[in-house]
């Protein structure tokens, strides 16, 4: 049986990210990737139409809010649709630019790009067509992103990366978990 995946993501930034990710790394599964902020905005019954039977729905998100109220409710949305095989959970710890100055070796997230400054970081990420060579240069452990665990209000939320994540052989041929 075919299995498919959707990701839905904060922002543009994370979009871009999960896309570099699949296609320039293969080091997540492929699939779908559609914005939505699922700690601050509820999932409707619309959002499931283009959806197959046997999806996997991932959630990756930012936990710097001290929320997750709405968060938990779109997961039980997502469970409770027959075309949802499961619902996966990629916390970000506090944000994707926290989570880039982990894995990459920078200490602002403005030196990732050579961004004029933090703020301009984000309009930067978005237009830039070598990401995964820019990522290179600043050393980009994949192994140290979207690992860690979040705290207060989203503290018994699993982060569930190790789902997704494609395991590469010597030959360079990936594989799932």
């Amino acid at each position: 049986m075919q299995h498919y995946y959707q990701y839905f993501v904060e922002g543009e930034t994370e979009a871009k990210m999960v896309q570099v990710l699949k296609t320039d790394f293969r080091c997540i599964c492929a699939g779908k990737v559609k914005i939505h902020n699922v700690v601050e905005k509820p999932l409707s019954r619309g959002s499931f139409t283009s959806l197959r039977f046997n999806t996997t729905a991932i959630l990756i998100f930012d936990t710097d809010t001290t929320d997750a109220t709405l968060l938990n409710e779109n997961i039980t949305m997502l469970n409770s649709q027959p075309m949802i095989k499961r619902v996966l959970c990629i916390p970000q710890v506090q944000n994707l630019e926290q989570e880039l100055m982990r894995s990459c070796d920078i200490h602002r997230i403005k030196e990732l790009l050579s961004s004029k400054a933090d703020k301009d970081f984000k309009t930067d990420f978005c237009k830039c067509n070598g990401l995964r060579g820019a990522l290179l240069k600043r050393h980009f452990d994949f192994s140290q992103f979207w690992v860690s665990t979040p705290s207060g209000a989203f503290s018994g939320i699993p982060n569930n990366i190790s789902q997704i994540t494609i395991l590469t052989d010597r030959s360079g041929k990936g594989r799932s978990r």
